[in-house]
């Protein structure tokens, strides 16, 4: 399972002191950012009046592998979900650089550093020699800064990220992280380095959410001050942690009498050992349905099996059905990280259009037979294809004739019941007056003998 989102890492060693021989070198990894490789950019040490454009490439430096080198182009320039960059990019204690219009960047992490120890304390927020800082200020107002690539996460190693005007958002795509560490020296509360501000200007228009693939907002997941998102910059500052719900369901539009499975998962910065507890309910569904939800816990980090994947069974009644996932875990004795993710599971009338079949013919491309004759209502012999071969009906492999239309019926022989025909073969199809159905004479597997059925369930059987 992957696990990234959102998480304070002083807090952690204050709060599993039992554990902190284990922890001191885990923490020490995390408060240091990688060594840079080939390609990676940093902020450069900037002379004269600041703060400067993220979107200068002379503000940036780039690493050829043994030295760093004025860039030509900024970080993220030219990038898309399509052609994501794999470089970091350094935020270099002593430097500041604004980002005062929106934008979309795919590349690899980006780390905001400061110099230990960095001592400025609330309200003043950090800036100086000793901390690396972005400026999230749209001289006319908010400022979306999205990095939506794969495996992109921030990492705020003391620096500062600084949500400078109302309506600003930083956005991640769902499932990767944004990691807080703390540099001036108290595990209770963040002082001027990390998210800010706390407390002049905080308000819940200055927030971080995660996104979709799709551009979707996946959860509204922190505010600078409010209630209205799941938490806000002091619980994540100071408490830290987070966990994400998914589920789908497979499929989540089907017809009735069939069946669907729903398919759970969890992301987070979770620190192992911790207890996860996962809820599987019914949260809506016609009237007549029922469903037993599933409860348990298990140990973080757990397995791919961990949260079972139920499977709903047969729907016979039509209608929306909604089920949720929520998954939690105590990270102190007094703060719980939860979340809940939703699905909708539409089920269709078996009979409705949109539940009938449509399914071109099996083709033997070793052997073909093309159907010579045709009679269609679309208007379209001959013009499907590129060449003769390819046209309809010709491309109508294996039969004798074609016949298409969505405005006008086929009438298939009328007979006044099954033991008018005398000598039934098998594949015969007849509409039997007597009871006013549709049957064809086979045999069902299992059966040793043919015999009249009816065909009473829409499907898409393999061919």
């Amino acid at each position: 399972m992957k696990k990234n989102s959102i998480f304070f890492y002083g807090k952690l060693i204050q709060k599993l002191f039992p554990l902190i021989l284990l922890l001191l070198s885990f923490s020490a990894y995390a408060q240091s950012a990688p060594p840079a490789t080939s390609g990676d950019y940093r902020s450069k040490v900037q002379t004269g009046n600041g703060p400067f454009l993220w979107t200068t490439a002379a503000n940036w430096e780039v690493y050829n592998g043994s030295i760093w080198q004025t860039a030509v182009q900024y970080p993220g320039q030219g990038t898309t979900a399509a052609s994501q960059a794999t470089y970091d990019v350094y935020i270099s204690p002593g430097t500041e650089i604004n980002i005062n219009s929106s934008a979309t960047y795919y590349f690899g992490d980006l780390y905001i550093l400061a110099s230990n120890p960095v001592t400025n304390v609330q309200p003043a927020v950090s800036s100086g020699a000793n901390v690396g800082r972005i400026n999230l200020s749209g001289p006319n107002g908010g400022v979306n800064f999205f990095l939506l690539g794969n495996d992109q996460d921030i990492f705020i190693y003391g620096g500062v990220l600084y949500f400078e005007t109302n309506n600003t958002v930083v956005g991640l795509l769902n499932g990767n992280a944004l990691v807080v560490n703390n540099y001036n020296g108290t595990n209770q509360i963040l002082g001027s380095n990390g998210l800010q501000p706390l407390q002049n200007g905080c308000t819940g228009n200055k927030q971080v959410k995660f996104y979709n693939a799709n551009g979707t907002v996946a959860q509204n997941y922190m505010v600078c001050n409010g209630n209205n998102s799941d938490y806000n910059f002091v619980a994540v500052n100071s408490n830290g942690g987070s966990i994400s719900a998914i589920l789908t369901a497979s499929p989540a539009q089907l017809c009735a009498g069939s069946s669907s499975t729903l398919l759970t998962n969890y992301t987070g910065s979770i620190p192992d050992g911790k207890i996860i507890t996962y809820n599987i309910q019914l949260v809506s569904g016609p009237a007549g349905y029922s469903y037993t939800g599933l409860s348990g816990t298990f140990t973080d980090p757990g397995t791919a099996t961990s949260i079972p994947d139920p499977s709903l069974g047969t729907f016979t009644i039509p209608g929306t059905y909604v089920f949720s996932l929520t998954v939690s875990y105590l990270y102190d004795a007094s703060y719980t990280m939860s979340s809940t993710e939703q699905v909708t599971i539409i089920v269709r009338p078996s009979g409705s259009a949109a539940c009938a079949c449509y399914r071109d013919a099996a083709r033997d491309n070793s052997s073909k037979y093309p159907t010579k004759l045709g009679i269609s209502s679309f208007d379209r012999a001959g013009t499907d294809g590129s060449s003769s071969a390819d046209s309809w009906p010709t491309l109508r492999e294996g039969g004798h004739i074609a016949i298409e239309s969505q405005t006008a019926g086929f009438v298939i022989n009328r007979v006044a019941n099954t033991s008018a025909i005398a000598i039934p073969v098998e594949g015969m199809i007849i509409f039997d007056l007597s009871d006013g159905k549709l049957k064809i004479y086979t045999r069902k597997d299992g059966d040793s003998l043919f015999a009249w059925h009816v065909f009473s369930t829409p499907a898409c059987p393999s061919l």
